[in-house]
């Protein structure tokens, strides 16, 4: 038969409870926030860059609908909406443009939310 030895080990003190472990443990969770902090700010001005282009681009778009449409008017007979004559084309044109002012409007809406939040932010840290 073999013998088995046990061997006893001292108890030490936990490194958590060390004074200078606790400080490094502090500063790794505030570098961690700050990091955080840091991240949400360039999401959101990132978001707010690629908000501020889809409205210049939609803008832009409002206008070449407006050009169109004047110009179609130009070339037509009957300048009522409510007759049954008007083009269909410039009606077609007159709802998109709509629709993509609400759009903007929207998404103008939503800029001003993020560039609020992003202020608060900046401001907090």
């Amino acid at each position: 038969m073999t013998d088995q030895h046990y061997f006893e080990t001292a108890e030490t003190a936990r490194r958590s409870d060390h004074p200078g472990c606790k400080l490094s443990i502090l500063a790794k969770h505030q570098a961690q926030n700050e990091a955080r902090k840091q991240r949400e700010i360039e999401i959101k001005r990132r978001a707010a860059t690629q908000l501020r282009t889809m409205i210049v681009t939609l803008e832009r778009e409002v206008a070449n609908l407006d050009d169109g449409i004047s110009s179609e008017l130009m070339l037509a007979r009957v300048r009522d909406p409510s007759h049954f004559a008007y083009p269909i084309s410039v009606r077609t044109m007159h709802a998109r443009r709509e629709n993509l002012k609400a759009t903007i409007a929207v998404l103008s809406d939503r800029l001003a939310l993020i560039d609020d939040a992003a202020t608060q932010t900046v401001a907090a840290a």
